[in-house]
This record gives C-alpha cells, structure tokens and sequence, in this order.
C-alpha cells in the first residue's frame, strides 16, 4: 500500500464551503456507519502490516468526532504518524496542546479573509488566526490550507501573508476542483490564466516571507507558463493517488483520492486491490489523457487531476478541468 493514507473520519461538517468536493455532498457516495475507535484500531493494523506509516484525518470534519484524541492513539499504538486537516471552528488552545503532545502535524483551513464567510457560511477568520498564534507559542508547525477560487484569489496575496504572519509555517494551496458542493459552483473555477496568477502570488509572497509551500493537487504541465521560475513553491506534474496515497472513508471503504467517487473495496480486504482494475489504472499510470498522447512531456506529466477529469467531465481519460 502507499505509505500516506488519508482517512475521512466523519460525514459530518460545521462548515458549508462552495468549494468541497466531498462526494456525499453531491450524493454521489452514500453516507454509511462510521467506524468506532475499535474498527479504526483493527484497519490502523492492516493498512501499517501494508506499508502504510502516516495517517491524515478530514472528513467532513474530524474534530467533530468525539473520540478524536483515542483515534489518534489508536493510529499511534500501531506505529503511524498521524497528520490533521481541519477547519479549526471546533478546535480551541487546549485542542491544540493535546495534539502537539501527540506529535500531530496540523493543517487549518484559510480559505480568504473577506471572503472567508461567503466560501465557508461562517465568519471565522480571526479564529483561525488566534488558532496559529497559538501554536507558534507552543513550538508548534502548523500549515495554512488555502483553498483557491476565482472569489479569492483576488485577496490569495493578503490571505498567505496574514496566515505567516499570525503563525502558519507553511502553505498548502488547493485550487479549486469541481466534485461534491463544489458540482454546483463550477462558475469559480480557475482557468489557466488564473492558476498561473496564483502560483505568481503565492510565489512573490513566500519569497519575501523566506516561507514554503506546495500546491496540493497536480497541475497539467503545459498549463504552467514558468516552472523553473518557481523556488518557494512546489508543484507536481504526476497524480500520486494509489501510488503515494490513497483514501479511506468513514466507513471504511477504500477510494483512490479524495475525488474519488469509487468505493473499490473494505479496508478489511486490501488484497483485493491488487486486482482491482480501477486500482491499477492509478497504480499503473494508465490514465494519460488522450489529448496528452504524444507530448513531450508525457514521462513527467500526467494532464491533470485524474480523477477531477472523471467527475467534472465523466471521463478518467478526459481533459483536467482548466482546460
């Protein structure tokens, strides 16, 4: 198994962002009994016997899961590091303490400062804020997830400035990618245009801050105009889903990414992935575009999100949605 697995504790979220690309928010995935702490312990031991060592948390959102911390524990009893994606509306100074004596690696969702209330529907910007002084007093890493539409990237500057500022140590940047809610507000896409305006902004102000970051989901590349112009910000070429990672869900099915809306087996028969043919497309790299056949580049670059390509366009071979 690749060694990173991102785990979706919950279905559930306080927040009703325009940009979530849960599948179950478009009712493409139906939401099943989420796995209690005992389940958890047991699909923690097989996925590690596997190779996997690290274990994000999402969901939805995981700090609306009660028995976080002893999920946290269990993952740990079996040797995995654990990672937190979250929106931080939940999360308070003693949160944070509990998952800095855990070793926990935490990203907060910043998705605008004036905008941050009509992306998310709740008014929480400064909480985030206080969430990174906080964690910058205690020693503690924690990287400021962006989100980026076409609503704010006018203001990305001021967003990825404000969050160092406050105390993030690294920036992750998401464009925005149709699935879930976001089906329904596919007007904000970036397009080409746009994607290389962010990676120019966020480059200039990583720059001057002596900051890094990366941009979460792989870009087409040809889509980028100045790759080797980019020194504090990563950029991927190549899909890493059933490769470098790979989804468990709520309740305990497995899917390729987080785009995903194919449930392929339980986390309780992982051997069957290996002949599982949607598996393999990924795991072997069999989904090169058509329009991508021949290029240049084609060794190094996969055209895009995969997966993006399959549930915006309905086709896995199709092309990466800002095209």
């Amino acid at each position: 198994m690749p060694e990173v697995a991102a785990v979706e504790l919950t279905y559930r979220c306080n927040h009703r962002c325009i940009f979530c690309s849960c599948p179950w928010e478009a009712d493409a995935l139906a939401k099943g009994q989420e796995l209690d702490v005992v389940a958890w312990g047991r699909a923690f031991h097989e996925m590690g016997r596997r190779g996997t060592r690290i274990v994000s948390f999402s969901g939805g959102e995981p700090t609306l899961r009660s028995d976080l911390l002893s999920i946290i524990d269990a993952a740990w009893h079996e040797g995995l590091q654990s990672c937190l994606v979250s929106n931080g509306r939940a999360m308070d100074e003693r949160m944070l303490q509990e998952l800095n004596a855990r070793e926990v690696s935490l990203s907060i969702s910043v998705p605008g400062i004036e905008t941050f209330e009509k992306q998310t529907g709740y008014n929480g910007v400064e909480h985030v804020m206080s969430l990174f002084r906080a964690a910058r007093a205690m020693g503690m890493r924690v990287t400021a997830n962006i989100a980026v539409t076409k609503i704010n990237l006018p203001e990305l500057y001021e967003t990825i400035a404000y969050s160092l500022i406050n105390g993030a140590s690294y920036i992750l940047l998401n464009r925005f990618l149709p699935g879930g809610r976001g089906l329904e507000n596919s007007k904000f896409l970036l397009d080409r245009i746009e994607i290389n305006e962010m990676l120019r902004i966020a480059e200039e102000v990583l720059g001057k801050a002596g900051a890094y970051g990366h941009v979460g989901t792989e870009l087409p590349y040809c889509a980028v105009e100045n790759p080797d112009n980019l020194k504090s910000l990563s950029v991927s070429f190549q899909c890493g889903a059933a490769k470098s990672f790979y989804v468990v869900d709520s309740s305990g099915y497995v899917r390729v990414c987080n785009h995903s809306e194919q449930r392929l087996c339980s986390v309780f028969e992982l051997d069957e992935l290996e002949r599982n043919d949607y598996w393999n497309l990924f795991a072997k790299r069999e989904y090169r575009p058509r329009m991508c056949v021949g290029c240049e580049h084609e060794a190094i670059c996969d055209g895009g999100c995969r997966e993006a390509a399959h549930v915006y366009g309905g086709n896995v071979l199709g092309p990466d949605p800002c095209f």
